[in-house]
């Protein structure tokens, strides 16, 4: 089903505000920070002894004990910044969501809507409600990412121990292993960025349902609605099988038993999704780097979607909408 130019306009808005937050804020930002923490790490270590004395035991235990204050900075330092990211991710995000509403609302129902999110203390109170829990969780992972990395790091001291390396061949594993965890601390940049964008889309929708009856949220991936096809080769089945459903305010999201023409999922592809189906989310994402968004829906806007029901895809039945037709490709 074709989308009216409005909604495919403020789609194709909302997904690049997204993208900023997501691709281009988030990663950069944090890339720096590490690598000048890891530098300042690798600068340490290099003083413990001249490089081409043999590492010994004593530099071991040494060693061992930088990396883990040098690590446990880098978290507290990477978990902040996280924090001060998602912020902007759930400013973007409601910016965004109300000038979209307003804009929805005035094409397809010709009603002036003032938003309660607009007021300058709701719309604080939208993202200081969320920043508790998004800050603890920016903790729990880079302190598990943390852990993960003592433990690379730990093995590889050990090891170079035990093969009788030079003192700069030790250094060069931990340097190594430190650029190789770089892409963990990506993935949980992505995520975590995009988990608080879409929960600053869900608590916005809530707070502008008050002023908007009959709103409820719709799950959007990288897929055209006209085809039912992904827009890049990054999109896989568990998106296809995504995209599009709606909930409403406050409900969840579940990943359907079946392919959008309610055909069972191939053999050659169920690994890829069967951990996920039958399972319900409150937004996305639903998986690690998913770039899966909220977007708000009405029925009375011509907007295809479908619930899950059962484990099933119920499609929804639109009203009839003629003059929406001179606004459709």
């Amino acid at each position: 089903m074709k989308l009216p130019i409005p909604y495919k306009e403020t789609l194709a808005a909302h997904r690049r505000r997204f993208s900023r937050m997501v691709d281009k804020r988030g990663p950069p930002t944090m890339k720096r920070l590490y690598e000048s923490l890891q530098g300042d790490l690798t600068r340490k270590l290099a003083a413990l002894g001249p490089r081409k004395q043999t590492f010994t035991a004593q530099q071991h235990r040494v060693a061992l004990a930088q990396v883990k204050q040098g690590l446990k900075l880098t978290e507290r330092r990477m978990a902040g910044e996280l924090g001060d990211i998602s912020r902007d991710a759930q400013v973007e995000a409601l910016h965004g969501l109300s000038s979209d509403l307003a804009m929805l609302e005035k094409t397809f129902t010709g009603a002036d809507v003032v938003l309660p999110l607009d007021e300058a203390m709701r719309f604080q109170g939208i993202v200081a409600g969320r920043r508790e829990s998004l800050l603890r969780m920016h903790e729990d992972s880079m302190d598990a990412w943390g852990a993960w990395n003592v433990r690379q790091v730990e093995d590889e001291l050990t090891r170079s121990l035990m093969l009788g390396e030079q003192f700069s061949e030790t250094i060069d594993r931990v340097d190594g292993i430190t650029q190789e965890a770089w892409w963990q601390a990506e993935r949980i940049t992505r995520t975590e960025t995009a988990f608080a964008f879409n929960a600053a889309q869900r608590d916005g929708l809530v707070a502008a349902s008050e002023e908007i009856p009959g709103l409820a949220m719709r799950w959007v991936e990288y897929v055209d609605d006209a085809t039912g096809e992904g827009l890049d080769d990054r999109v896989d089945i568990d998106s296809l099988m995504m995209h599009g459903q709606v909930a409403d305010l406050g409900g969840k999201f579940t990943m359907p038993l079946t392919l959008p023409d309610g055909s069972p999922v191939p053999k050659d592809k169920e690994h890829k999704v069967k951990h996920l189906m039958g399972k319900s989310w409150a937004q996305p994402p639903n998986r690690p780097n998913d770039r899966a968004t909220l977007v708000p829906w009405k029925s009375d806007w011509g907007i295809p979607g479908w619930r899950c029901v059962g484990g099933t895809r119920q499609p929804i039945i639109l009203p009839a909408a003629p003059q929406y037709e001179d606004l459709t490709l």
